[in-house]
């Protein structure tokens, strides 16, 4: 379209309509002028409309890439409307097209003329000269899936989601409160979803749901055998923040270790300016190199943080708590023993039945009481009311908790009753979340839809 967009509405749409009956070669029944106009007013297909030996293929391929132009088709069939009658009335006033009777149906003819020749709409002519009204209807009614994504200020209101109406009609929620996930999904052919709990209770009844597709790696959030029963296919994420994780998580322990907190503070409260000293060391930190860090689930993340603990000098030891992942990378240990030497703990672990509060009172209390904890796993791995009594009672020198039992925390949160806040460091599970991460999450759920849309197994974690 770019060489018409200077030109008017009115003038753009006679010179589409000479061209298109200039190329159709004999006389146009009336009825294709109605859809000349609403097929070359869109951008994909104007664009690639040369590349192609049959309307059909062409209007086939660019819904596979982009099914929004569904859509803007029949949009367009109204938009233009008055459009198109305007053109032909204009065109046979200025001869450039004549209209006779030709077996009873109403045609347009096209007369010599100068308009300028337009190559798309003379063989969108040459294309449709043995096709109806009715066929290219049935070409753009491809079946669109209604996609609904819940929770999309999870994903960041910095993160643009336009290109997931390409896949289907889409309805975003920024917010999806539990008890109104039913009511948003009930029409819903895909669901995107994090955090929402699609269970038995919210799934029953769902006839048309096709496929639930997490913005996320962990599905416990999902009844995968219930879905699986149903033919409802699962597919999550993966790999996408492998990186971001152990970043993350690094960040955590040199915060916690390094104390720099305390120092700014002394430094910006004045303090050091009065305290006459060169050097201040109330709050004593370490060598990472003289430590040893206990990692919990050796997956992708826990080795990238086993890797970079080895380069920063520390002495890696891990616990599997699936019992599947085994190197001789890293040293092995069970899981007394990690507690009771390791100076810094990391989780990285899934939830469920082996991991569901495996830091619990008994369990943490073994852990050294100058130690270190973080969890960027899931949060009910720690029971919090443990841990916060055991920080209040002076066990550990640090505690980093990325997740938590209840997301977002509640106002009555244990974590809130912790002492002494200084020991503690809490972010709102974005470990995760670096913009690129966001960004290469967001193209996986993407390509999870279109896969699906096009029969294509990927990611599926309930085959």
């Amino acid at each position: 379209m770019k060489l018409m967009e200077m030109m008017k509405d009115e003038d753009l749409g006679i010179a589409l309509l000479y061209n298109f009956t200039k190329g159709y070669g004999k006389p146009v029944p009336m009825e294709l002028y109605d859809i000349v106009l609403p097929i070359l007013y869109i951008d994909d297909i104007c664009e690639n409309i040369l590349k192609y030996d049959t309307l059909h293929q062409c209007i086939d391929e660019c819904l596979s890439k982009n099914l929004a132009i569904k859509d803007e088709f029949f949009e367009n069939l109204e938009k233009y409307e008055s459009v198109t009658s305007n053109a032909l009335a204009i065109s046979m006033i200025q001869k450039h097209l004549v209209f006779n009777v030709v077996d009873n149906i109403m045609c347009g003819q096209a007369l010599p003329s100068n308009i300028l020749d337009l190559n798309e709409a003379k063989l969108l002519g040459q294309l449709m000269q043995d096709i109806t009204k009715k066929d290219v209807l049935e070409y753009f009614d491809k079946t669109t899936m209604n996609i609904v994504v819940l929770q999309t200020d999870t994903l960041g209101k910095d993160m643009d989601l336009s290109e997931l109406k390409k896949l289907g009609s889409v309805k975003m929620y920024p917010v999806a409160l539990q008890d109104d996930v039913v009511d948003l999904i009930k029409d819903a052919d895909i669901v995107v979803t994090n955090k929402n709990v699609l269970f038995e209770e919210q799934l029953k009844g769902l006839n048309k749901l096709k496929l639930i597709c997490l913005t996320a790696t962990g599905y416990n959030n999902v009844d995968i055998d219930y879905c699986k029963e149903h033919h409802i296919q699962v597919r999550n994420v993966k790999g996408y923040s492998t990186d971001t994780v152990a970043q993350h998580t690094i960040a955590i322990a040199m915060h916690l270790i390094e104390k720099n907190h305390l120092y700014d503070e002394f430094v910006k409260s004045r303090k050091y300016e009065k305290s006459g000293v060169f050097s201040y060391f109330n709050y004593y930190f370490h060598d990472v190199s003289s430590m040893t860090w206990g990692i919990v689930g050796l997956g992708d993340i826990g080795r990238k943080v086993a890797q970079i603990a080895t380069t920063m000098g520390a002495n890696v030891q891990y616990y599997s708590t699936s019992g599947l992942n085994s190197t001789s990378d890293y040293k092995q240990v069970d899981f007394e023993t990690l507690l009771k030497t390791s100076d810094i703990i990391s989780i990285h672990a899934p939830l469920n039945e082996k991991t569901k509060f495996l830091f619990n009172f008994n369990s943490m209390s073994q852990m050294k009481k100058h130690s270190y904890l973080i969890n960027v796993g899931r949060g009910s791995i720690i029971k919090e009311k443990d841990l916060v009594e055991l920080l209040n009672l002076g066990h550990f020198d640090g505690v980093g908790l990325d997740v938590f039992e209840k997301e977002p925390l509640d106002e009555n949160s244990v974590l809130y009753k912790i002492k002494d806040q200084s020991k503690v460091i809490l972010t709102p599970h974005v470990a995760w979340g670096s913009i690129e991460a966001r960004k290469r999450l967001i193209n996986e759920v993407y390509l999870n839809i279109q896969s699906f849309i096009n029969g294509e197994e990927r990611n599926i974690v309930n085959k």
